[in-house]
């Protein structure tokens, strides 16, 4: 389909991973302000970026302080977040019929709104209602800021898993 190099992949990533600044207060750790064992692994990859916009901010703004996620559970926080995965996943869908597949969808391990595994954050559970509703099945992960390392090994082999010829 396309005559030029482009890979055909892409990633969607929570908005932290590229940007440690929209933290709330005292959360973040490092003070590289994007967590470069993720971008690495990507580039490896030739696997593009697509970056979702943070519903915390959006809610409470760049200067809160952290909340749980059942503080953020509310009908307008959902609501929020709701659009903010149907607006992703408009993206997904544009890419995928034109021949870019989403690899990924990377969130953050102990997001009330981007958790995968130790919290099922909101902003990831709407996306996987739409992902579920539509019969599209992408690997969700979660990163571990504090340590990366381990995360992207497992991402490494879950890629090579998924793109064997």
């Amino acid at each position: 389909m396309w005559t030029d190099k482009r890979s055909g992949k892409i990633a969607i990533v929570a908005h932290c991973l590229l940007n440690q600044n929209s933290r709330a207060q005292g959360l973040a750790k490092k003070p590289n302000t994007i967590i470069k064992e993720v971008i690495n692994f990507l580039m490896r990859n030739n696997i593009g970026i697509i970056q979702m916009p943070c519903p915390e901010i959006a809610y409470a703004g760049v200067l809160r302080e952290p909340r749980t996620k059942n503080e953020y559970n509310t009908s307008l926080f959902r609501k929020l977040c709701r659009k903010i995965a149907n607006d992703t996943f408009h993206i997904i869908k544009k890419y995928n019929s034109h021949g870019i597949k989403t690899v990924f969808i990377l969130g953050v391990e102990g997001s009330p709104s981007c958790g995968v595994n130790e919290v099922s954050g909101i902003l990831i559970e709407e996306l996987k209602i739409l992902l579920t509703e539509n019969q599209l099945t992408i690997p969700i992960y979660g990163i571990h800021l504090e340590n990366p390392k381990k995360d992207i090994i497992n991402l490494e082999k879950l890629y090579r898993n998924l793109h064997k010829h």
